[in-house]
């Protein structure tokens, strides 16, 4: 069973998923890109926590292209050992058809060198969708509201 893991939202520190970077607590909005300042890697996302397991937070209004994901998943497995990696949905009140795919994508990369992937905390739009499409038979949703 997963260990639920929580963050303290005021003692959050936001870094870059592929560089470790340090990120401003607010990011740019929507509409505008957000690359890391040292990798140059667009944020679609940021790591909330190391350890086991690696918590990333999906950033609303931005969908990964599979490079992105790609960068983010070889930067997981940088060690060349499995990893437990729960992605954040909370901040997520849609998902397009493009993101889930990208989730599907990560899903397998990640599964296929040994490690987990969870969601977690998806908002009631987010859920129905992802009912609708029956992504929970291909992706372990973990149904809790730690926020």
């Amino acid at each position: 069973m997963l260990a639920q893991h929580t963050v303290a939202k005021d003692h959050v520190s936001y870094r870059c998923p592929v560089c470790g970077n340090s990120l401003p607590h607010v990011l740019a909005p929507h509409p505008f890109d957000a690359p890391c300042s040292e990798c140059g890697n667009y944020l679609w996302c940021r790591r909330l926590a190391d350890g086991d397991p690696i918590v990333l937070e999906a950033i609303p209004g931005r969908s990964p292209e599979p490079i992105e994901v790609e960068r983010v998943v070889r930067s997981l497995l940088i060690n060349g050992e499995p990893v437990r990696v729960i992605l954040d949905l909370s901040r997520l009140e849609l998902i397009n058809s493009s993101f889930m795919a990208r989730l599907i994508m990560m899903n397998r990369r990640l599964r296929d060198e040994g490690s987990a992937f969870y969601l977690r905390n998806l908002q009631p739009v987010v859920r129905e969708i992802f009912d609708r499409a029956r992504l929970g038979m291909a992706l372990d949703l973990i149904d809790d509201n730690a926020d």
